[in-house]
C-alpha cells in the first residue's frame, strides 16, 4: 500500500478522522460489491476475500464507535497493521482496499492522488 495509513489519517483532526471511517465503512462495503460479483474469483476465494474485508469493516466500525465516545485507545498505525494483514490474508483485496482508503481520504480532505 503506498498510502502513509499512520502519517496522513494521524493528521486529521477528530471530526476529520471519525468523518474519514465513516466513508471507509462505505467504502469496504463498495469493495465486497466488487468482490463479489467478479467472476475472475473462485467460490473459495471470494469466500475468504470477503471474510478480510468484513474483519475490517469490523475494525473500522469499532474506531467510529470509539472515536464518537472519544476513547481514543487505537492509534492510526494500530489500524495500519490490522489493514496490512487483512490484506496479506487476502492479497487480491488490496486494490480494493487501497481504493476504499484513497477515495475516503479524498473525499475528507478534497485531495486527491
Amino acid at each position: 500500500m503506498t498510502f502513509d495509513y499512520a502519517g496522513q489519517i494521524g493528521s486529521l483532526n477528530d471530526e476529520q478522522r471519525l468523518y474519514f471511517y465513516e466513508v471507509f465503512a462505505h467504502q469496504l462495503t463498495i469493495a465486497a460489491r466488487g468482490v463479489w460479483s467478479d467472476n475472475n474469483f473462485s467460490d473459495a476465494q471470494v469466500v475468504t476475500q470477503l471474510k478480510q474485508i468484513n474483519e475490517l469493516l469490523h475494525r473500522v466500525t469499532a474506531r467510529v464507535f470509539n472515536l464518537r465516545l472519544q476513547e481514543d485507545n487505537w492509534t492510526e498505525a494500530d489500524m495500519s497493521s490490522c489493514i496490512h494483514s487483512c490484506v496479506s490474508q487476502a492479497p487480491a483485496i488490496g486494490p480494493y482496499v487501497e481504493w476504499a482508503i484513497s477515495g475516503s481520504y479524498s473525499v475528507v480532505t478534497g485531495i486527491t492522488g
